[in-house]
Order: structure tokens, then sequence, then C-alpha cells
């Protein structure tokens, strides 16, 4: 993994086994059900190449797996994963390359996405100098008392960084940039997946070589691209990520309840102390909108992005219903040390969705 410092343009590489992220689970499986839930560790492999992976072996449609949040590929991590119809015996014997099932246990319903509390993570850098120390810990107890900018991390937007630039083509029905992106000769699609898009690309049909995109990595591109424009958004709030505005949807800290902001100065004692942040757009036809300025600025991005929020509504046979992000994030810290002759060990736990390659550009940015 590659993490570059915004200000001073240094990059920092760390090694799977210097990154290791434990999913903290929303609740435990009840012992009974239809679906399995099993826990995972895995290295150098993204989510989804994971779940490939056990359902090759299994024999089991991907469809049938369920997981709580995408994990870091350049890393070692721990989580849980649900699939239907296959007992816990036969997955705790499965033998799966690069991957260590821990337990399984039966649950009457499918993993969702964003059923977990949030992941701990320990993280070492080993090319930062000891005498940095001091600094960091300081950068990190002002993001403790102030939040962490909440943004998606590049890996969000794939190995070539251009995932929400193909779900910007998906969105506006740009099917030969999308074919373009996805054709490239280090695009990391499968090869299965190409052949596909080839043969109906043969047929002069470019948007049925879309559509063969398998219906996971087409709401994936989508997502990336919602999340490039909250981004966009964050970008324009800062520095001031934790200042209400009239009109503002905040959320609450505690529970993930959104509100809206009718005295911003009232309110502003609450997120001074990190109890709720104002929110930006995860854009969707049925997300809740901001008022006055707030709005503004939300839907002047989208024109600028030459959308509209109807056009959310069904992309490539998907519904993008839409959500708000709090805008920075709560991080509890556990552990600042030195390790070697040069470098420094992190331990911290963020909230679901939560990015620690952010917390890392922040705190190696000076």
């Amino acid at each position: 993994m590659i993490v570059t410092s915004p200000k001073t343009n240094t990059t920092f590489k760390i090694a799977p086994e210097d990154f290791i992220v434990e999913e903290l689970p929303l609740y435990e499986p009840s012992g009974a059900g239809t679906h399995t839930f099993f826990a995972i560790r895995k290295r150098n492999l993204s989510t989804l190449e994971a779940i490939n992976r056990i359902a090759r072996v299994l024999q089991v449609p991907t469809r049938d797996f369920g997981y709580a949040g995408l994990k870091d590929k350049n890393a070692v991590t721990t989580q849980t994963l649900s699939v239907e119809g296959v007992p816990p015996e036969q997955i705790l014997k499965a033998e799966v390359p690069a991957i260590e099932v821990l337990w399984a246990e039966q649950h009457p319903h499918k993993l969702r996405v964003g059923h977990l509390r949030g992941n701990r993570f320990e993280i070492t850098v080993r090319d930062v100098a000891h005498n940095r120390l001091s600094t960091i810990k300081s950068i990190i107890e002002r993001l403790r008392t102030e939040g962490v900018p909440n943004r998606f991390g590049v890996q969000r937007f794939g190995n070539r960084n251009d995932s929400h630039l193909i779900g910007k083509a998906l969105m506006k029905a740009e099917w030969e940039t999308v074919v373009r992106h996805m054709l490239a000769d280090n695009a990391p699609q499968t090869n299965d997946v190409a052949r596909r898009m080839q043969r109906e690309l043969a047929r002069k049909s470019t948007e049925k070589a879309v559509m063969c995109i398998p219906h996971r990595l087409r709401k994936l591109l989508l997502s990336a691209y919602q999340a490039y424009l909250f981004n966009c958004i964050l970008e324009k709030r800062l520095p001031h990520l934790g200042k209400l505005l009239d009109g503002d949807i905040a959320v609450k800290h505690s529970n993930g309840a959104p509100f809206l902001v009718t005295n911003a100065s009232i309110e502003q004692q609450r997120a001074d102390a990190l109890e709720i942040s104002p929110s930006g757009p995860i854009f969707g036809h049925k997300m809740r909108l901001p008022a006055n300025d707030v709005l503004t600025l939300e839907t002047s991005l989208l024109a600028d992005e030459g959308l509209g929020l109807k056009m959310f509504r069904k992309v490539v046979g998907i519904r993008l219903p839409g959500a708000r992000r709090p805008l920075r994030m709560p991080m509890t810290c556990h552990e600042v040390s030195t390790v070697g002759t040069v470098g420094i060990h992190f331990k911290f736990t963020l909230p679901a969705g939560g990015y620690a390659t952010v917390v890392l550009e922040e705190v190696l940015s000076e």
C-alpha cells in the first residue's frame, strides 16, 4: 500500500504485514438459520476477490455471499462474510489460497453492507524518523478532538484510480468510455468478463458489452463515482469541517441519525464536542436534501458534472437511493510509538466507512 502526504508529496510504502485491519461486527450470529456467518483472514486480497475464490471452492454463486464492508487489498485483514445454504462444517474444511477461515456459525439473515461497528487498525510506517513522534502525537490529539476528514481513500477508486471515471460514464450512458477503461491493457478485470465484452463488441453492441460487467462490479463502480462527488464537497468545506451552517443535514455520531439544522449557532456547541457533524451527499434519488447555501453548493456540483438527482433513480439496472455521510469522523487512538531504528507504529479504531489511509495522510503531512 502507498500513502502520500498531501502537503509534502512524500510517499510512504507500507507492506501488507504492516497494515493489519480487524473488522468489529455490529452483532454476533445467533447460531441458527439458513445463512452461515464466517470470519476470514486474508492477505493481499480484496474482499470481492476473496469471495470469488471461496465461491469457486464451495461451488456457490457469488450472489449468495454477504459482507459488511470492503477491506483493503494490500493488507492483512480479518472480516466476517455470510453465505446461504452452506453448513459451517463445510466452510471450515474449505481450503482457499491466501485465506484462512477462523470460525463459522449459522444465522437467520444475510450479512448486509454497513452491518459493522467499525474497524481496528494496527499500522507500521517504517520510513518515518523517530524525532517526528512528538509532532505526530500532537496531530493525533488534534484529530481526536476535532475529528478526521471523512473522505474516501484513494483505494476506493481502484488500482488505476479510474473507477469513478467508469462510474461517471455509466451514469451518463457513455458506453464507449466504459468499454475503453474496462478493456485497457492493465485493467484489473477477469479475462472472462473481458472475453464476454469483446464478443458483444464484435456484434456491434456496445451497450450489451457494458451489461456484461457483473452486477456487483457495476454497483461498485457507481458507488466510486458517488464517493468522488462526496470528496469534492468535502474539499469545498475545508478547513472547517466541524462548522455548521443553516440548512446543513447534521448527523449524530452516536447512532447515525440525520437532522436538518435550522439554527447553526445553537447546534454548534454539540458539533464542537464532536457529538454531531455536518454531512455531505452520497447522491441518490432518495437522499435527504439540505437547504440554503448548502443545497446550492451540492446542486451546483451536480450541474457542473452534467447530472441531476433523478438520473440516480436507476442506472444500468441499479437503483441508487443515496445517503448522507458525515464530513468528519471520530477516532479512538490506542497507541502511537516508535519501532526499530526508524518507523512509527499506530493503533486506532475508526467507525464503519472510515479510511485509515486518510488518518495516515493527515499525521504524516508535517
